[in-house]
């Protein structure tokens, strides 16, 4: 965010035309922080703010009618004056317009044109115009732009936002909660549960923030079932239903499961892992929970599962297999392999919680055997 409003305070300090081009996957604040920017009185007082979202655009051309309407001047007879009209009063004295477009991607047309005019737009004379362009995708402007490399004038300046940590979930979630004053209402695990998984999957805050509301629905709704039925009671009874009842682990869990499914499930991704994913994975955990060196490649890991299936005299995957399936399991979420030009080099990092994926095993006697077995390190 501070980037952003740098980017934005010092071309206004500046009166210095601008293109910004902001990506992200969804979730991660894009809108938001700029949403916070815009509210700011000192940017209130020296831009004049047009914000377009431009899904609701039935075609590319309409952006140019829909923003003659958000700067209050007249529209032409003809649509194809559309552009030229907005050009027309970029050129005259106006106060200096910060213009944002939201899902700019929203925008592609067969030749690009439309985008191609909108990202001209700043580098035309005496414009004062700080262009702002919001999308999910990384590349947008290399891909469907390419032209814009060509001219230095035209490049947009890039800002990507990255998915929200386990951390920074919490941490969120943490102050929506202290805000309503219900701060204690999960549990730690259950916290931990929630903040890991949607990093994991994609670090997407309002899908973490509307899970864990789901989460609460559900909790209250089952408090005031058993209020009703307990409702002949003793004052004693009733006192003690009144109290905060705290969200736990499985109550997440079910919710989680709801919401991903698949191969995102919590209680059926250890039911739907093949032995020798089963295999690999606890390996993994072995080796994170009793080996010395934490940092796991590729050729480490493929030692410990070579003696973890010698012990069990289980058929076990040479190294190019073995590569495979770590791959596969990385599609899956659960681990991150850093690339390196020799294969058993690479890196392997947990992305799922030790707690989450040791409570999907925990209660397999195969899998807590090889988790505690520190004869195979």
């Amino acid at each position: 965010m501070t980037e952003l409003e740098n980017f934005i305070d010092t071309h206004m300090t500046n009166q210095s035309s601008a293109s910004l081009y902001v990506s992200g996957p969804p979730g991660t604040g894009k809108t938001a922080c700029l949403s916070k920017i815009m509210l700011k009185p000192k940017f209130k007082k020296a831009f004049q703010i047009v914000y377009v979202n431009c899904t609701s655009m039935k075609s590319a051309a309409a952006i140019y009618s829909a923003i003659i309407e958000e700067l209050g001047i007249e529209k032409p007879k003809s649509s194809k004056s559309n552009k030229s009209v907005i050009e027309k009063y970029l050129k005259g004295a106006h106060k200096m317009l910060l213009l944002v477009l939201d899902e700019m991607d929203q925008l592609e047309s067969k030749n690009q044109a439309v985008l191609y005019s909108i990202f001209e737009w700043p580098s035309i004379p005496d414009t004062k115009l700080i262009l702002v362009g919001i999308a999910n995708a990384l590349d947008l402007t290399d891909r469907i732009l390419p032209r814009l490399q060509a001219r230095c004038e035209l490049k947009p300046t890039l800002l990507h936002f990255k998915p929200y940590t386990k951390q920074q979930i919490m941490e969120i979630i943490t102050e929506r909660l202290k805000e309503a004053n219900v701060l204690d209402i999960f549990t730690s695990t259950a916290m931990q549960l929630l903040s890991g998984k949607v990093a994991a999957v994609s670090g997407d805050i309002r899908k973490a923030l509307d899970i864990g509301r789901r989460v609460i629905e559900i909790a209250e709704s089952q408090k005031m079932l058993q209020s009703t039925q307990n409702s002949n009671s003793d004052d004693n009874n009733k006192n003690g239903d009144d109290a905060i009842r705290k969200v736990d682990f499985q109550e997440v869990r079910s919710v989680l499961n709801g919401v991903y499914g698949g191969s995102q499930n919590v209680d059926k991704a250890e039911n739907e892992f093949p032995l020798q994913q089963k295999l690999l994975l606890c390996s993994l955990m072995l080796i994170l929970n009793r080996g010395r060196n934490k940092n796991v490649t590729v050729g480490m890991l493929h030692q410990v599962y070579r003696k973890v299936c010698q012990k069990r005299k289980i058929n076990k995957l040479d190294m190019s297999e073995f590569v495979s399936l770590c791959s596969l399991i990385e599609t899956r979420g659960i681990v991150k392999i850093i690339s390196k030009k020799e294969a058993r080099l690479s890196k392997v990092s947990l992305e799922w919680d030790q707690e989450l994926l040791t409570s999907a095993l925990q209660d397999k006697v195969l899998s807590s055997d090889i988790i505690n077995d520190v004869s195979c390190l």
